[in-house]
């Protein structure tokens, strides 16, 4: 991404990320306290390794990783003007030019799928390990934009 990009319109765009999907995923109480806390959370947050109650390691990709993907889906899906300081475009040589809506769907689309898996494991996570603020609904928005290209 860009160096050029509106460090405000980022923010937004962590914010927005934060409450529509990660806050719906752990729960108020659990969310309102790992803002907090964010110590006590270290696992969850940045990944790492756990063992399940059968003794099964596992791994975690963290809700750092999944909201910086949900962030990134926002900026390219908010398009021009957000992911260089000329919009989102394709770099050819010292040039550039505009994307085609096509491939900026896509774009879209993929981030927001491995954003959605990584949010899954750390919902799978707070399961498992039973945290005391978790209520256990850990439901994942699923309120994407849908792109309906005409005439292709």
């Amino acid at each position: 991404m860009s160096v050029h990009l509106d460090p405000d319109k980022i923010e937004t765009y962590i914010r927005e990320s934060e409450n529509i999907y990660i806050k719906s995923a752990l729960g108020d109480e659990l969310f309102l306290d790992v803002k907090k806390n964010p110590e006590k959370y270290q696992l969850l947050l940045d990944g790492g390794t756990y063992e399940t109650k059968c003794k099964k390691k596992i791994i975690i990709t963290g809700l750092r990783v999944a909201l910086a993907y949900y962030t990134y889906a926002c900026i390219v899906k908010n398009g021009d003007g957000n992911v260089s300081r000329f919009g989102f475009v394709n770099k050819e040589g010292e040039y550039s030019s505009h994307t085609v809506f096509k491939e900026k769907m896509m774009v879209y689309s993929d981030a927001c799928s491995i954003a959605d898996r990584y949010l899954k494991e750390c919902v799978l996570y707070l399961k498992e390990c039973g945290m005391p603020l978790y209520n256990g609904e850990g439901k994942l928005k699923s309120n994407r934009t849908v792109f309906r290209v005409i005439g292709e």
